[in-house]
């Protein structure tokens, strides 16, 4: 038989065309090419397939492909099979075909919409009632069902909706339902195969936000892709009161770091930061989320240690058809360029996963040598001068210098070939029915890759002083410290004591998986599973290259600063949730668990750090050189037309001697390794009182969390603090490559000529024994809870109640086989060095259980407006390392950290109102005004000792935290609409216009310490001050045109921070303070196909510049009218460009 078949190819124009048809008495074959025609797919099947098929009815609005299909093959004994935009049409085998009971049956196609704003409703379950089974609305409200017979009942139930019944007969084929909208959200749901409703838009993020019985902001997936947010910490810039501190640091409404709570689906978030409370947003890849929630006020069921909100991260929930979308986007930066360069350093790269950074790791045959040399230098070096350098020793020597002499021997940048930016994603996602339909299956993968490269060139860094001089901790490069004279209290002015061109290179890449697996095995149960792993490294070079300006020496004096940093982070969470309704019926019982693990590690090997003072006096100068042999005599006196220093200093009034060695230079690697446990399990209640459902809730919420810290510090040769103190210096000419390399590490071999059995000489062996502020902790928290839910009359909801929460911290300084600063120590009668104040290893700070309350109060006036009132008390606790008994020098924060243990948690009460009108779909408009008292305040202290205008040496100042006695307050106002500009004019029906903005006041009195080091030079400096990193003001603006018909989607996005304090001066200089920068974003989209879109954003088109400097707050960034600029430098403009495909 001669087969003919029929294949229709279209090029596809439009995404997503819906399929509307109402045709009596037609042929199959007429009804697909109808089909193909408003759905551009093709189709495959044999010319005679339907030679033998009668007319048929069929009468579908607004369907999906598959709807209309179902619509058309019903009860006919033929199959299709949908892929890649084809149809293949085939005849059913025999087994499959309809039974005379089968063609009773008839399929219902509809629509469900929601009686408030007409807009679609997803999720909806639909089900004819008294059978199992039934369908879900997708998208777009839209859903099918087969019934199988002529009069039936549908069932129509959705969270924060009135259940709906409606009866049904064969002739209603095509139907639009419409749910009326509660003023709770305690009606009773079907649990479908989603454990969450999916909220990726924004009108769905404003819906929940619409029936929330807290205040909450949202941002969703949708603005999240419009505004062209690749990480979390981007997209969290645009949201009402948050504000973002180095692209990491997160701040709701002023409060940051220990007073906002990460958590991910639920569950707690680890930090990976050893230096501060911050949770690691930025290591989770934006396009792996729905949406990101920031709840403002709590009920019970949240963390009482959320003082200033809760960021909760949504991750992709699973669809209810299968998808498939592929990502790739590639760019640059303006101030790098098309094949531009990067500073950078040698073996910097990273590896396309990063995992090369790791590579610098110590190894364990360095590790090992203070387990073998348990005296540290000393036991090595004693061990080679009483070898009498036997062939064992000379073998012990080669094997030392092998270890010693494979770092990197390297302490400059350069530059290198910058890469172009890179950004992948891919995301897959369907929902299967198993067991003959009755259980059903969701699954939801995902994949992240971003890479980018930055540089600033040339930018400008500034040290004003009310002194000068030079103080290098050498005295060979020395100046006494002086106040020119135009400096008085009644003249004030700063000098520059250093100026520097900066170049620092930045080499990023994050990248992250998704996946999440959820099961329903009945219609009143459910368990889910997700986990998600984020990996992230960095590597940074950079070059300061500058002078002392005014140093009353005969001769200029350079300064040269070298950082060369690498970080490799990772956070990997489990977690299985589980929700269960124990009967049918509406006021049943509900029971929701989730049980997590993450583990968050941060890794920074081989941090390099050197800053080179090189003076050249006016016809050389002298140094002292060691001499060594039969001919010594002390010291010799030698010649050179350069004296160099390594700037060291020291801090004062900390240590039994009263002063403390502080060395910014050296090697260093940290390591922070935290795992958190996080179980917690909900139960809800409801009841009928005054004539509506309430509900009461109670659970139980467990967390710990497990640290580990390890940290080494090597110094380098020509530290002041080393015996040979600036020699190697002179040996290489200065040259910080060479100070590193074989020339100057290691045991020296005997020179040729040398006698036989000659001992080796000279040398530089690093330290192997670790830094005195290793340390192991745990964080337990426990908590119960109570609250209620309560409609008390028809337009007035009331939800809260009481949360006990204790406190059990603490943690364990490791004091084994660890180098002690010389400074503190003394010398046992075993040659080995004993601390002369010793401190208590260990920290402990407990709290029994206290009580926490809240309560929001909405009034709704419409459906669309509410008015809201909330109060509650939250705590902040002292983290690890605040409470943890160490003290040493920190590079990476230019301080001697001193933990303390007498730290105790923080107490703040918060009240908050709200009012916000929801006009139309995807519309808000809102005011909120908010407050805060904080007792006992956890805050950063730097406190500084100087000789003033004594000193010889650089002074440090020494860093703790302390509950501050005074009273701090923040308290502010919010703004936000978001409107459809075709509302108000009509030929603007494509645009939608967002704003938001925030004013904030924050104040806290200065310490004792603080205030008199700014009256020093400032008489009228202020006694208070803001808190660290609160903005004033912080505003966001974006315009957005989304024309469906042609696929374009442009917005243009604008965002703004106002000056923050970010540096404390303790030596009468006034603070540093952030200014305001601009940003201006454009990001675009363009449909090319119903698969394709081609899409790309030009991130910071203005380039403002970004200013540090001196100032006093609220002053416009000047100090008595004059700019003191601590630092300048350009961002570039970013600009990425890429498609996306989508194969369903």
């Amino acid at each position: 038989m001669l087969i003919t078949c029929l294949l229709v190819q279209v090029s596809a124009s439009t995404f997503g065309q819906r399929i509307n048809l109402n045709r009596q008495n037609s042929n199959i074959p007429t009804i697909l090419q109808e089909i193909r025609k408003q759905s551009q797919y093709d189709f495959f099947y044999d010319a005679n397939l339907f030679k033998e098929a009668k007319s048929i009815d069929i009468h579908v609005r607004d369907a999906s492909i598959e709807q209309a299909l179902a619509a058309c093959f019903t009860n006919l004994p033929y199959r299709y099979v949908i892929k890649n935009k084809l149809v293949v049409v085939t005849e059913a085998p025999r087994e499959e075909r309809p039974s005379v009971v089968a063609k009773q049956q008839f399929t219902l196609v509809g629509k469900v919409i929601s009686t408030s704003d007409r807009s679609p409703l997803a999720g909806v379950s639909v089900k004819v009632k008294g059978q199992q089974g039934g369908a879900t609305t997708d998208g777009s409200g839209a859903f099918t069902i087969t019934v199988s017979e002529s009069k039936q009942t549908l069932v129509f139930s959705l969270l924060g909706h009135q259940t709906k019944e409606v009866a049904v007969h064969a002739a209603d084929r095509n139907m639009v339902v419409q749910l009326v909208p509660t003023s709770t959200a305690l009606d009773a749901v079907e649990v479908t195969v989603q454990a969450r409703r999916k909220a990726n838009t924004e009108s769905a993020v404003l819906e929940e936000r619409k029936k929330a019985a807290i205040v909450q902001d949202a941002i969703s997936a949708e603005l999240i892709e419009r505004t062209g947010s690749i990480t979390t910490t981007q997209a969290l810039q645009r949201v009402t009161g948050v504000t973002v501190t180095d692209d990491k640091y997160v701040a709701v409404r002023g409060l940051g770091d220990r007073s906002v709570i990460g958590q991910l689906n639920g569950v707690r978030l680890a930090s990976s930061d050893p230096d501060r409370s911050a949770i690691p947003l930025d290591l989770v890849p934006a396009s792996l989320l729905d949406n990101i929630t920031i709840y403002k006020t709590v009920t019970p069921d949240k963390p009482a240690d959320a003082a200033s909100g809760i960021v909760e991260l949504k991750t992709k929930s699973v669809p209810d058809k299968m998808t498939f979308e592929v990502i790739a986007q590639t760019g640059l930066n303006s101030n790098i360029g098309l094949g531009g360069q990067y500073n950078s350093f040698w073996n910097s790269g990273m590896g396309v996963l990063g995992t090369k950074i790791n590579d610098k790791n110590l190894t364990t045959d360095f590790t090992n040598l203070a387990t073998e040399y348990p005296g540290g230098l000393g036991s090595i070096q004693r061990m080679i001068a009483n070898s009498n350098y036997s062939p064992a020793a000379y073998q012990e020597v080669k094997r030392i210098n092998g270890i010693m002499q494979g770092f990197d021997p390297v302490m400059t940048s350069t530059y290198r070939k910058a890469p172009l930016n890179q950004l992948y994603s891919v995301t897959f996602g369907n929902s299967y029915n198993v067991f003959d339909g009755k259980h059903k299956i969701g699954v939801i993968l995902g994949g992240n890759y971003y890479r980018r490269t930055t540089d600033i060139n040339a930018g400008e860094l500034t040290q004003y002083s009310i002194y000068q001089g030079v103080v290098t901790g050498n005295p060979d490069v020395y100046s006494f410290r002086n106040i020119p004279n135009y400096i008085t209290p009644n003249s004030l002015y700063m000098g520059k004591y250093q100026t520097y061109k900066e170049n620092t290179g930045t080499e990023t890449l994050n990248y992250g998986t998704l996946a999440g697996l959820t099961y329903r095995f009945s219609p009143q149960h459910e368990v889910s599973m997700q986990y998600l792993g984020s990996w992230g490294g960095e590597s940074i070079g950079t070059n300061l290259s500058g002078k002392y300006e005014y140093t009353g020496l005969p001769g200029g004096v350079k300064s040269t600063t070298y950082s060369l940093k690498q970080t490799f982070r990772n956070l990997n969470t489990f977690n299985l949730q589980g929700e269960h309704k124990f009967f049918k019926h509406e006021l049943s019982p509900r029971l929701s668990y989730n049980a997590a693990s993450s583990r968050s590690r941060q890794n920074d090997p081989d941090f390099r750090f050197a800053s080179l003072v090189d003076y050249m006096p006016r016809g050389g100068g002298w140094y002292y050189r060691p001499t060594v042999g039969a001919d010594n005599g002390g010291d010799a006196r030698v010649y050179s037309e350069h004296l160099y220093a390594l700037t060291s200093g020291y801090v004062n009034g900390f240590g039994v001697y009263g002063i403390m060695q502080a060395e910014p230079n050296g090697r260093r690697w940290r390591n922070l390794d935290e795992k958190n446990y996080n179980y917690k399990a909900d139960l809800s209640i409801p009841f009928r009182i005054l004539g509506e459902k309430q509900e009461f809730k109670t659970g139980v919420n467990y967390l710990f969390r497990d640290r580990a810290f390890t940290e080494n510090q090597l110094f380098l040769p020509g530290s002041n603090f080393t015996s040979n103190k600036a020699v190697p210096l002179y040996d290489v000419a200065g040259n910080l490559d060479r100070l590193v390399s074989n020339e100057i590490i290691g045991v020296h071999l005997p020179a040729a000529g040398q006698g036989e059995g000659m001992m080796p000489v000279g040398g530089f062996l690093y330290n192997s024994q670790k830094s005195p502020n290793n340390y192991t902790g745990y964080y337990e928290t426990n908590a119960l809870y109570g609250m209620v839910d309560l409609k008390l009359a028809k337009r007035f909801r009331m939800a809260g109640g009481v949360r006990f929460e204790m406190t059990n911290i603490g943690s364990s300084v490791d004091t084994v086989g660890v180098f002690l600063d010389p400074s503190l120590t003394a010398v046992s009668p075993d040659g080995s060095r004993i601390p002369l104040n010793p401190i208590n290893p260990n920290s402990v700070y407990k709290t029994g259980y206290k009580p926490f309350y809240s309560v929001n109060a909405t009034f709704t006036l419409n459906d669309n407006m509410n008015f809201r009132g909330a109060f509650n008390t939250t705590l902040a606790r002292p983290e690890l390392r605040e409470i943890t008994n160490v003290f040493e020098f920190d590079a990476f924060q230019m301080g001697l950290v001193v933990g303390n243990p007498d730290l105790k948690n923080q107490y703040t009460q918060n009240a908050d109102f709200r009012w916000e009108w929801f006009p139309a779909k995807g519309e808000v408009i809102a005011v909120s005004a908010f407050g805060k008292r904080i007792e006992n305040q956890l805050v950063k202290v730097f406190n500084l000792k100087t000789q003033g205008l004594a000193a010889t040496y650089p002074e440090f100042p020494t860093i703790q935290f302390q509950n501050d006695p005074n009273i701090g307050r923040v308290w502010g106002l919010e703004f936000e609409v978001v409107k459809n500009l075709g509302t108000l004019i009509a030929p603007l029906q494509h645009f939608f216009l967002g704003s938001n903005l925030l004013l904030a006041q924050s104040e806290i009195k200065k310490t004792e310490e603080r205030y008199e080091a700014n009256r020093s030079l400032d008489r009228h400096a202020p006694k208070n001050s803001p808190l660290f990193e609160q903005a004033p003001y912080s505003i966001n603006g974006w315009l957005n045109y989304d024309n469906d018909k042609s696929g374009t989607d442009l917005t243009l996005t604008f965002n703004m921070v106002g000056e923050r304090l970010v540096q404390i001066n303790l030596t009468g200089e006034p603070d540093l303070y952030t200014q305001p920068v601009p940003y201006l974003d454009f990001v675009f989209s363009q449909r090319i196909n119903k698969r394709i879109i081609f899409k790309g954003y030009a991130k910071n088109i203005i380039n403002p510049a970004n200013k540090t400097v001196y100032a006093n707050p609220q002053t416009g960034g000047k100090w008595y009218g004059n700019e003191y600029i601590n630092r300048s430098f350009k961002r570039g403009t970013e600009i990425m460009m890429g498609f996306t495909y989508n194969l369903f």
